[in-house]
Formats: structure tokens, sequence, C-alpha cells
């Protein structure tokens, strides 16, 4: 792997999520167009987001948050 491909997997996550750069949209696309590695391991990270957003569906139990919230807040934490 070489420095142009650890820059673009550095910007990988966010040009998945969309929320990238115009300019740097571009360069992450161009790269992935050219380097099949680069292009299976942005395969790979779309399919888990994927995954993991279809399995992690419930919710947290009904007073959790503010459980931990309180916790957070406390002077003791």
């Amino acid at each position: 792997m070489d420095e142009t491909c650890r820059q673009i997997l550095t910007s990988l996550g966010t040009y998945l999520d969309g929320e990238i750069e115009g300019d740097v949209e571009t360069v992450v696309a161009e790269h992935l167009s050219d380097c099949p590695p680069c292009l299976d391991r942005a395969d790979f990270e779309r399919e888990l987001k994927a995954l993991l957003a279809n399995r992690c569906r419930e919710q947290a139990p009904s007073g959790l948050v503010d459980r931990v919230l309180g916790r957070l807040q406390s002077p003791e934490a």
C-alpha cells in the first residue's frame, strides 16, 4: 500500500457517509476507480455500514439515556 492509498483510506469514512468536500470527493472517487484494493476496502466498509445500520435498530431501554447523562454530569464521574 502506497502513501496515496493511505491518504485515500483516511478519507474513506467521510466519503462513504457523503460528508466529504467536493474536490476531495472527486479525488477519492477517481482513485477508487483506478485502485482495485482500495475499491475492495470501500465496498467492504459500505457493506459493513449497511449491515450495522440494518441490525442495530433497537432503542435503548427506557431511562438509560437519562441515567448515563446523569452520571456524566455528576461531580463523581
